[in-house]
């Protein structure tokens, strides 16, 4: 499905403008050592989420069934982030894409007529 892999190619940039984000705040001497719990558990689910991205772009079954629990994960901790009360329209864009895509993605393709 042409959806899909349009889902696939944003969740790709998105994961890898924020792995890019962090390598720029680590080369340019950012203060990350606050962070340094975070970056490896979140390095490897971005990481993860660029091979799933890249392979629901080849249309393959279990990519697109990670990639939706990816969504569906991210969009809880956007809902937590609300319920803090520290959120900004962002986050709500954000999960409301993650719910979409992750709906989409568990579609069951149907082939072309």
């Amino acid at each position: 499905m042409k959806t899909q892999r349009i889902f696939g190619i944003l969740w790709l940039a998105l994961f890898l403008l924020v792995i890019g984000i962090w390598l720029l705040k680590l080369v340019r001497g950012g203060d990350v050592s606050s962070d340094l719990a975070f970056h490896p558990l979140a390095g490897a689910v971005y990481l993860f989420g660029v091979i799933a991205s890249a392979f629901v772009i080849q249309d393959a079954r279990w990519a697109r069934i990670a990639l939706a629990i990816l969504a569906v994960a991210i969009a809880l901790l956007v809902v937590c982030v609300m319920c803090w009360g520290r959120w900004h329209a962002v986050d709500a864009c954000l999960g409301i894409f993650a719910l979409t895509s992750a709906v989409v993605l568990l579609l069951p393709r149907h082939a072309a007529a």
